[in-house]
């Protein structure tokens, strides 16, 4: 079990991976986001195509995050390797998009990096509780995090420097839903990858996915990829801990909730720091 373990956070790296490169792509042409259907007319195609390749990559991250979900039986473990994908990313966007990193953001980005890392191993250690739920702990802790996530996004009309930061974030509840609804999905139907497919949680997980893709390109207008992608991915880490108190009744120790206060700091520093001042 403990091998399967591991084959499942190295299947989360690899997930996460995949993610964060994928994106730095959108970010790189997230200008032809702003054509609509419009941009796959001949003018556009490449760039579109190239936008799609990001989108495609993301999308295809599922597939190691679903097995490694399998594996590991742990949703906050496996979100937490999106914080290790964050490192493809700064490589990404400071090589091939050019954009700068200060050494404010450095530190940010280092903070998420470690909280993330570091929460996703203490996690599992302690991560023995036994997964059950009611519909309606799950329904109402999605409406919750929807609803304030939402109204937060709202507000960077009011405080157009926190864009990047918030839209990141929003994307991450997102994708963080949507791995929890997919960890639900295997729970529902006892472990088994296609009997999960008989429950609704696997297609309201799609839904989320779409929204959450939506919103970091809402993001990339314009915030960098360093602002938006460090917020998403430590709020994929947190929210699915959010949802295991809300709806499987488990709590974080106080070490774990001291990891996501690293993290907090991280998202701080990145919308206050040079980065997010240029976005902005």
């Amino acid at each position: 079990m403990e091998i399967l373990f591991v084959v499942g956070i190295f299947l989360g790296i690899i997930g996460s991976v995949m993610m964060n490169i994928g994106k730095g792509v959108q970010k790189q042409h997230v200008g032809i986001f702003l054509q609509g259907r419009h941009m796959f007319d001949k003018a556009h195609r490449r760039l579109g195509t190239r936008w799609l390749m990001g989108v495609g990559l993301c999308t295809v991250s599922a597939l190691p995050y679903t097995v490694g979900l399998k594996l590991s039986e742990s949703p906050s473990t496996i979100a937490a390797m999106t914080g290790v994908g964050i490192i493809g990313l700064a490589i990404y966007a400071t090589r091939v998009i050019g954009e700068k990193l200060g050494a404010m953001d450095a530190v940010g980005i280092a903070l998420i990096i470690i909280g993330t890392s570091a929460l996703g191993f203490a996690g599992a250690a302690n991560d023995t509780a036994v997964r059950v739920f009611e519909n309606a702990a799950m329904i109402k802790s999605i409406g919750v995090l929807f609803i304030a996530t939402s109204a937060a996004c709202v507000m960077t009309k009011f405080l157009p420097r926190t864009h990047g930061v918030v839209w990141g974030i929003a994307s991450g509840v997102g994708t963080g839903l949507a791995i929890f609804l997919g960890d639900a999905a295997l729970v529902r139907a006892g472990g088994s990858l296609l009997g999960q497919l008989s429950n609704p949680f696997p297609y309201i997980a799609v839904v989320f996915g779409i929204l959450a893709n939506v919103a970091a390109q809402i993001g990339y207008v314009k915030a960098k990829a360093l602002v938006v992608v460090p917020a998403t991915n430590a709020a994929i880490i947190l929210s699915p801990y959010f949802l295991e108190g809300a709806v499987y009744g488990r709590f974080p120790s106080l070490p774990l909730f001291a990891f996501m206060l690293v993290i907090v700091a991280g998202v701080i520093i990145l919308s206050t720091g040079p980065a997010a001042k240029a976005s902005g």
